[in-house]
């Protein structure tokens, strides 16, 4: 990055930061909630904080929760014909995030799954107000079970608000199987080994070894079911995975590659968040349905780019992953932010309808069909 780069870098921050500052003190909250966690956000410090004070003074050690039997943490859907709500990267505690959720509410999900993230660092003040307070509103847990995965933000404080909020939400580790005759849904922890603010653009995540088998186990036992896998970060993008040793971005991440390629056939559909968007890809990888899924309530403006692929990237002997149609995209709305989006898959027995919507939820807009499609 040239000098002139890092001085418009610095002019943009320093104008979000003035205008944050100026929605709060008049109290624009639909301003707060296309601002808040922005580039200019002076909160943001508080990760950096949090992992010192969490890692470095308490020295606390993740709570990773390891099985004693492979058959452990298989949990039972309990119906053929289920409503499934998938949300992602959404604790930001914003009313944006309460809005979309009330939007997914609307559809009554017998499950509700988010993939993970609670910001700033996933402490236990911040899973409670950005994330439980939230499900307890809106969400009746006798109708609906709540269940949410390992972000790398989640880990930013050791883990410690997460796994509070495990034991709150009665789930039983951060991975997990959901089964019906016909189905299996797959949640692993990608946030355990990227738990370090300082290198969260060049990680790259790798699932716990023992994890790996227990997977494997799952895919090998899963008695002709359709399988679903689910994971905070993802297995392959068009802006990039990580670093190589060079420096260089790399296309997909070669450690869950390794860990799901000579299963990956089995699998119908993998849905990831960590970038903040909505992208559907073409097979690729072996992986007949990669879907990102990440913009729940995170906020994106336009001038980000998240559409636009990143060039120059360590292939690995791949071509760049091909999106699946180029209209299937967000729109933005009059302030130049991304809307938010989030899925509700149907299963009925053996067949399964993904919807995908999206909502200007920072102005309270009714959900928005973009695009159906069928497993």
């Amino acid at each position: 990055m040239g000098f002139m780069d890092v001085l418009g870098n610095i002019a943009k921050r320093s104008k979000l930061a003035t205008a944050l500052f100026w929605a709060e003190i008049t109290h624009n909250v639909p301003r707060i909630n296309e601002l808040k966690m922005s580039e200019g956000d002076p909160d943001w410090l508080k990760v950096i904080t949090n992992y010192y004070d969490y890692f470095l003074n308490r020295r606390l050690t993740i709570p990773y929760v390891r099985y004693n039997s492979l058959d452990d943490f298989v949990i039972p859907i309990g119906t053929n014909k289920p409503k499934i709500g998938f949300i992602a990267d959404w604790g930001t505690g914003q009313e944006d995030a309460a809005w979309l959720l009330a939007e997914v509410m609307k559809h009554s999900p017998d499950l509700l799954i988010h993939l993970g993230d609670i910001y700033y660092s996933g402490t236990k003040e911040e899973a409670k107000t950005n994330f439980l307070d939230l499900i307890l509103k809106y969400v009746d847990q006798k109708k609906t079970r709540v269940f949410t995965l390992s972000g790398n933000h989640d880990m930013y404080s050791g883990g410690e608000g997460y796994y509070q909020l495990l034991q709150q939400l009665g789930q039983p580790a951060s991975y997990f199987c959901l089964r019906n005759d016909y189905w299996q849904f797959q949640a692993m922890d990608t946030g355990l080994n990227d738990a370090s603010p300082l290198s969260a653009h060049v990680s790259i995540p790798y699932l716990d070894p023992l994890e790996t088998d227990w997977h494997i186990h799952k895919l090998k036992t899963s008695d002709k079911r359709k399988t679903v896998l689910l994971s905070h970060h993802q297995l392959f993008s068009d802006v990039g995975v990580g670093e190589d040793s060079q420096g260089q971005k790399l296309v997909f991440n070669p450690h869950l590659q390794a860990s799901f390629h000579n299963l990956m056939k089995q699998v119908e559909c993998w849905l990831w968040g960590h970038e903040h968007n909505l992208i559907l890809f073409h097979p690729y990888l072996n992986l007949q349905r990669g879907r990102c899924i990440g913009a729940s309530a995170f906020p994106v403006m336009d001038r980000d780019f998240p559409y636009k692929t990143v060039t120059g990237m360590n292939l690995l002997g791949q071509k760049v992953p091909p999106k699946m149609y180029e209209n299937v995209k967000l729109k933005t709305n009059a302030d130049g932010v991304y809307y938010h989006s989030y899925l509700i898959m149907a299963l009925d027995h053996a067949s399964a309808k993904l919807s995908y919507y999206q909502t200007d939820s920072v102005h309270n807009g009714h959900s928005e069909l973009i695009f159906e499609e069928r497993l």
